[in-house]
Protein backbone atom coordinates (compact mmCIF):
# COMPACT_ATOMS: atom_id res chain seq x y z
CA UNK A 1 0.00 0.00 0.00
CA UNK A 2 2.89 2.47 0.73
CA UNK A 3 4.43 1.29 -2.56
CA UNK A 4 1.11 2.53 -4.33
CA UNK A 5 1.08 5.43 -2.22
CA UNK A 6 4.73 6.34 -3.27
CA UNK A 7 4.37 6.06 -6.81
CA UNK A 8 0.77 7.90 -7.28
CA UNK A 9 2.69 10.59 -5.26
CA UNK A 10 5.61 10.60 -7.59
CA UNK A 11 2.87 10.31 -10.98
CA UNK A 12 1.42 13.63 -9.70
CA UNK A 13 4.18 15.57 -8.47
CA UNK A 14 5.35 14.90 -12.11
CA UNK A 15 2.21 15.98 -13.82
CA UNK A 16 2.21 18.99 -11.69
CA UNK A 17 5.77 19.73 -12.46
CA UNK A 18 5.05 19.26 -16.54
CA UNK A 19 2.36 21.88 -16.54
CA UNK A 20 3.23 24.99 -14.96
CA UNK A 21 0.32 27.48 -15.91
CA UNK A 22 2.79 30.18 -15.79
CA UNK A 23 5.23 28.75 -18.10
CA UNK A 24 2.67 27.12 -20.82
CA UNK A 25 1.35 28.53 -23.81
CA UNK A 26 -1.64 27.29 -25.84
CA UNK A 27 -2.16 28.21 -28.99
CA UNK A 28 -5.10 27.85 -31.50
CA UNK A 29 -4.29 27.31 -35.41
CA UNK A 30 -6.21 26.21 -38.33
CA UNK A 31 -5.81 23.72 -41.23
CA UNK A 32 -4.43 26.99 -43.68
CA UNK A 33 -2.14 24.43 -45.75
CA UNK A 34 0.78 24.55 -46.61
CA UNK A 35 1.71 26.44 -43.46
CA UNK A 36 -0.61 24.39 -41.19
CA UNK A 37 -2.34 21.43 -40.66
CA UNK A 38 -3.09 17.87 -38.84
CA UNK A 39 -0.40 15.26 -39.60
CA UNK A 40 -1.00 11.60 -37.83
CA UNK A 41 -2.77 13.23 -35.30
CA UNK A 42 -0.81 15.86 -34.35
CA UNK A 43 -1.08 19.90 -35.59
CA UNK A 44 1.94 20.34 -38.04
CA UNK A 45 3.63 22.41 -40.50
CA UNK A 46 6.44 24.70 -40.97
CA UNK A 47 4.17 27.53 -38.85
CA UNK A 48 4.21 24.85 -36.13
CA UNK A 49 7.39 23.71 -36.53
CA UNK A 50 8.92 27.30 -36.14
CA UNK A 51 6.47 27.90 -33.16
CA UNK A 52 7.27 24.48 -31.22
CA UNK A 53 11.22 25.46 -32.07
CA UNK A 54 10.68 28.70 -30.24
CA UNK A 55 8.79 27.46 -27.26
CA UNK A 56 11.57 24.79 -26.94
CA UNK A 57 14.34 27.75 -27.37
CA UNK A 58 12.53 29.29 -24.54
CA UNK A 59 11.78 26.28 -22.23
CA UNK A 60 7.98 27.33 -22.67
CA UNK A 61 5.70 24.56 -22.23
CA UNK A 62 3.18 24.63 -25.99
CA UNK A 63 0.06 23.07 -26.64
CA UNK A 64 -1.88 22.98 -29.81
CA UNK A 65 -5.27 23.32 -31.05
CA UNK A 66 -6.38 22.82 -34.73
CA UNK A 67 -9.73 24.53 -34.67
CA UNK A 68 -12.15 26.19 -37.46
CA UNK A 69 -10.96 29.61 -37.84
CA UNK A 70 -14.03 31.71 -35.85
CA UNK A 71 -13.93 29.30 -33.30
CA UNK A 72 -10.44 29.62 -32.61
CA UNK A 73 -10.36 32.88 -32.48
CA UNK A 74 -13.76 32.92 -29.98
CA UNK A 75 -12.07 30.26 -27.96
CA UNK A 76 -8.54 32.57 -27.40
CA UNK A 77 -10.72 35.52 -26.79
CA UNK A 78 -12.56 33.83 -24.40
CA UNK A 79 -9.26 32.87 -22.34
CA UNK A 80 -9.03 29.27 -23.84
CA UNK A 81 -5.98 30.19 -25.53
CA UNK A 82 -2.94 32.67 -25.47
CA UNK A 83 -2.03 32.84 -29.21
CA UNK A 84 -3.19 32.14 -32.44
CA UNK A 85 -1.38 32.02 -35.79
CA UNK A 86 -0.92 32.14 -38.47
CA UNK A 87 -2.41 36.22 -38.94
CA UNK A 88 -2.01 39.33 -40.54
CA UNK A 89 -1.96 42.21 -39.35
CA UNK A 90 -5.14 44.73 -39.28
CA UNK A 91 -6.38 47.60 -37.06
CA UNK A 92 -8.81 46.04 -35.34
CA UNK A 93 -6.58 43.18 -34.47
CA UNK A 94 -4.22 45.71 -33.10
CA UNK A 95 -6.49 46.37 -29.94
CA UNK A 96 -6.42 43.09 -28.43
CA UNK A 97 -3.43 40.93 -30.16
CA UNK A 98 0.77 41.19 -29.33
CA UNK A 99 1.80 40.48 -32.29
CA UNK A 100 5.52 38.64 -32.71
CA UNK A 101 7.96 39.13 -35.34
CA UNK A 102 6.70 38.37 -38.75
CA UNK A 103 7.21 34.68 -39.71
CA UNK A 104 6.21 33.63 -43.26
CA UNK A 105 5.55 35.52 -46.44
CA UNK A 106 2.91 35.41 -48.15
CA UNK A 107 0.90 37.00 -51.13
CA UNK A 108 -3.14 37.77 -52.09
CA UNK A 109 -3.36 37.00 -55.51
CA UNK A 110 -6.29 36.33 -58.28
CA UNK A 111 -6.69 32.82 -59.74
CA UNK A 112 -8.27 32.15 -62.82
CA UNK A 113 -9.84 29.41 -65.42
CA UNK A 114 -7.42 27.83 -67.94
CA UNK A 115 -10.66 27.69 -70.42
CA UNK A 116 -10.97 31.47 -70.40
CA UNK A 117 -10.21 32.83 -73.43
CA UNK A 118 -7.70 35.77 -71.84
CA UNK A 119 -5.91 35.54 -68.95
CA UNK A 120 -6.65 38.62 -66.67
CA UNK A 121 -3.14 40.65 -66.24
CA UNK A 122 -4.28 43.90 -64.82
CA UNK A 123 -6.37 44.81 -61.65
CA UNK A 124 -9.03 46.63 -63.77
CA UNK A 125 -9.70 43.24 -66.36
CA UNK A 126 -11.34 42.28 -62.62
CA UNK A 127 -13.81 44.53 -62.58
CA UNK A 128 -16.66 42.23 -64.13
CA UNK A 129 -15.18 39.32 -62.75
CA UNK A 130 -17.77 37.31 -60.32
CA UNK A 131 -14.41 36.80 -57.35
CA UNK A 132 -14.99 34.07 -54.72
CA UNK A 133 -13.11 34.65 -51.63
CA UNK A 134 -12.92 32.71 -47.96
CA UNK A 135 -14.40 34.59 -45.35
CA UNK A 136 -15.08 36.51 -42.92
CA UNK A 137 -11.19 37.00 -43.04
CA UNK A 138 -8.39 39.08 -43.52
CA UNK A 139 -8.45 38.20 -47.32
CA UNK A 140 -11.93 39.47 -47.78
CA UNK A 141 -11.15 42.65 -46.38
CA UNK A 142 -8.35 42.95 -48.86
CA UNK A 143 -11.36 42.21 -51.50
CA UNK A 144 -13.25 44.19 -50.51
CA UNK A 145 -10.88 47.00 -50.25
CA UNK A 146 -10.76 46.30 -53.83
CA UNK A 147 -14.39 46.37 -54.93
CA UNK A 148 -14.92 49.78 -53.77
CA UNK A 149 -12.41 51.33 -56.08
CA UNK A 150 -14.01 48.91 -58.45
CA UNK A 151 -18.20 48.44 -57.79
CA UNK A 152 -18.99 46.20 -60.63
CA UNK A 153 -16.46 44.19 -59.13
CA UNK A 154 -19.06 41.32 -57.34
CA UNK A 155 -17.87 39.59 -54.55
CA UNK A 156 -18.88 35.64 -53.71
CA UNK A 157 -17.87 34.58 -49.82
CA UNK A 158 -17.30 31.21 -49.08
CA UNK A 159 -16.70 29.51 -45.26
CA UNK A 160 -15.25 27.10 -46.50
CA UNK A 161 -12.32 28.04 -49.68
CA UNK A 162 -12.39 24.23 -51.41
CA UNK A 163 -15.87 25.42 -52.42
CA UNK A 164 -14.55 28.76 -54.41
CA UNK A 165 -11.18 26.66 -55.64
CA UNK A 166 -14.41 23.80 -56.89
CA UNK A 167 -16.79 26.91 -58.26
CA UNK A 168 -13.94 27.93 -60.59
CA UNK A 169 -12.70 24.84 -62.03
CA UNK A 170 -16.42 24.30 -62.66
CA UNK A 171 -16.49 28.05 -64.37
CA UNK A 172 -19.53 28.81 -62.19
CA UNK A 173 -17.49 32.36 -60.70
CA UNK A 174 -14.58 34.20 -62.79
CA UNK A 175 -12.02 34.07 -59.82
CA UNK A 176 -10.91 33.04 -56.50
CA UNK A 177 -8.97 35.42 -54.70
CA UNK A 178 -6.54 33.62 -52.62
CA UNK A 179 -3.35 33.56 -50.63
CA UNK A 180 -1.07 32.43 -53.21
CA UNK A 181 0.48 29.36 -51.49
CA UNK A 182 -2.89 28.15 -50.21
CA UNK A 183 -4.71 28.54 -53.42
CA UNK A 184 -1.59 26.16 -54.68
CA UNK A 185 -1.91 23.52 -51.88
CA UNK A 186 -5.60 23.15 -52.13
CA UNK A 187 -5.43 22.57 -56.00
CA UNK A 188 -2.76 20.32 -55.59
CA UNK A 189 -5.37 18.61 -52.96
CA UNK A 190 -8.46 18.82 -54.96
CA UNK A 191 -6.87 17.34 -57.79
CA UNK A 192 -7.56 20.30 -60.13
CA UNK A 193 -6.12 20.96 -62.98
CA UNK A 194 -7.57 23.91 -65.10
CA UNK A 195 -6.61 26.27 -62.73
CA UNK A 196 -3.78 29.13 -63.08
CA UNK A 197 -2.31 31.75 -60.88
CA UNK A 198 -2.96 34.82 -62.98
CA UNK A 199 -1.60 38.06 -60.93
CA UNK A 200 -0.17 39.17 -58.01
CA UNK A 201 -2.10 41.70 -56.25
CA UNK A 202 0.09 42.08 -53.09
CA UNK A 203 2.72 41.10 -50.77
CA UNK A 204 2.08 40.74 -46.39
CA UNK A 205 3.34 39.46 -43.58
CA UNK A 206 1.96 36.65 -41.26
CA UNK A 207 2.24 36.84 -37.26
CA UNK A 208 2.12 35.09 -34.30
CA UNK A 209 -0.68 37.05 -32.20
CA UNK A 210 -0.68 36.61 -28.53
CA UNK A 211 -4.25 37.61 -26.74
CA UNK A 212 -3.48 40.86 -24.55
CA UNK A 213 -6.40 40.18 -21.52
CA UNK A 214 -5.55 36.60 -21.02
CA UNK A 215 -1.46 36.41 -21.42
CA UNK A 216 1.34 37.86 -19.27
CA UNK A 217 4.04 40.33 -20.70
CA UNK A 218 6.64 38.39 -19.40
CA UNK A 219 6.04 35.16 -20.94
CA UNK A 220 5.28 36.79 -24.98
CA UNK A 221 8.77 38.14 -24.42
CA UNK A 222 10.30 35.12 -23.63
CA UNK A 223 8.69 33.78 -26.78
CA UNK A 224 9.67 36.73 -28.66
CA UNK A 225 13.19 36.77 -27.24
CA UNK A 226 13.38 33.11 -28.75
CA UNK A 227 11.71 33.40 -31.85
CA UNK A 228 14.59 36.28 -32.75
CA UNK A 229 17.04 34.22 -31.51
CA UNK A 230 15.98 31.15 -34.77
CA UNK A 231 15.72 33.36 -36.83
CA UNK A 232 19.11 35.19 -35.95
CA UNK A 233 20.95 31.12 -36.35
CA UNK A 234 18.85 30.60 -39.47
CA UNK A 235 17.04 27.44 -37.88
CA UNK A 236 13.87 29.40 -38.69
CA UNK A 237 14.43 30.17 -42.14
CA UNK A 238 15.55 26.03 -42.43
CA UNK A 239 12.40 24.98 -41.51
CA UNK A 240 10.69 27.40 -44.50
CA UNK A 241 12.87 26.78 -46.96
CA UNK A 242 12.92 22.31 -46.21
CA UNK A 243 8.91 23.29 -46.61
CA UNK A 244 9.74 25.15 -50.38
CA UNK A 245 8.61 28.74 -49.05
CA UNK A 246 10.49 31.21 -49.45
CA UNK A 247 11.95 32.51 -46.17
CA UNK A 248 10.62 36.18 -44.98
CA UNK A 249 14.15 37.36 -44.36
CA UNK A 250 18.25 35.71 -45.12
CA UNK A 251 19.84 35.55 -41.36
CA UNK A 252 21.91 38.66 -42.35
CA UNK A 253 19.00 40.76 -43.60
CA UNK A 254 17.25 39.89 -40.43
CA UNK A 255 19.82 41.13 -38.15
CA UNK A 256 20.45 44.01 -39.94
CA UNK A 257 16.17 45.14 -39.38
CA UNK A 258 15.62 44.04 -35.91
CA UNK A 259 18.94 43.95 -34.50
CA UNK A 260 17.23 46.71 -32.38
CA UNK A 261 13.55 46.16 -32.42
CA UNK A 262 12.29 45.01 -28.28
CA UNK A 263 10.99 41.41 -28.49
CA UNK A 264 7.20 42.66 -28.79
CA UNK A 265 6.51 44.28 -32.00
CA UNK A 266 3.85 46.11 -33.46
CA UNK A 267 3.61 45.86 -36.66
CA UNK A 268 3.25 49.20 -39.30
Amino acid sequence: MKAIFLMLTIFVTTTCQAFDPSNTLIFNTQDFRPFTYQEDGKVSGPATAIVRLACATANIECRFNLLEWPTAIREAKAGKAHGLFVVGWNEERNHWLYYSLPIIRGEYGFFTNTKSADEPKTLTEFQHHNVGVYGPSNLANSLQKIQKAMPSMRISMYEDDKMAFRQLSESKIDSVYSNRDVGYAMIQELGISNLRYSMHQKQLNYYIGFIKEHTPRKLVNRFNRALKEIFRDGRAQDILTHHQLEPIMTRQSFNNRFSLINAVVTPP
